[in-house]
């Protein structure tokens, strides 16, 4: 068999490979839910860039320097863009999080809720629209639920790397 590549072959990708999944799009994207329930997190933004927030201010480093704070909920998901769809974990702010609740049955999980998801306008400025199919996936069909913060903490510790040898090289 040829190989497509010549020279050194790519490193392999190692650790987990969901991606996060901001939508940004007017188009709606659908997904089925896979968690029981939405994921909350912490975090701090600073310069276009979301870093953990721990609420330990002696150890966390975007608490010392005074960034900015948020809180993000994150889904387990299968997006549906392709015929088996893909793996992701939906972020999603407070605001699209209580639409998503009012719209989930009480007393009953998350878990096989279909919904579309949208942006009145493209990019950072738009809102969330979200809507829920009237049809449920069966839980039975779904894959085992799986935990966004190893993900997450991947993203975050390549960013805060970043961000110190931003400050080291000025």
């Amino acid at each position: 068999m040829t190989s497509h590549i010549n020279g050194s072959q790519m490193p392999t990708r190692k650790g987990p490979r969901v991606p996060v999944v901001r939508v940004t799009s007017t188009e709606p994207q659908q997904f089925t839910i896979v968690s029981k329930s939405i994921f909350g997190q912490d975090i701090h933004w600073f310069r276009g860039r979301s870093h953990e927030c721990t609420k330990e201010t002696k150890k966390c480093n975007g608490c010392e320097r005074g960034w900015s704070e948020k809180w993000k909920g994150y889904l387990d998901c299968v997006l549906w863009h392709t015929t088996q769809g893909e793996r992701c974990f939906l972020e999603l702010t407070p605001r699209a999080c209580e639409m998503l609740l009012q719209l989930a049955e009480k007393d009953r999980p998350l878990r096989g809720l279909v919904i579309r998801v949208s942006k009145t306008k493209g990019g950072a400025k738009g809102r969330y629209l979200i809507s829920a199919l009237e049809r449920r996936i069966d839980e039975r069909e779904l894959p085992q639920e799986e935990d966004p913060l190893p993900v997450l903490r991947k993203l975050w510790l390549s960013k805060d790397q970043y961000v110190h040898d931003e400050k080291n090289v000025v």
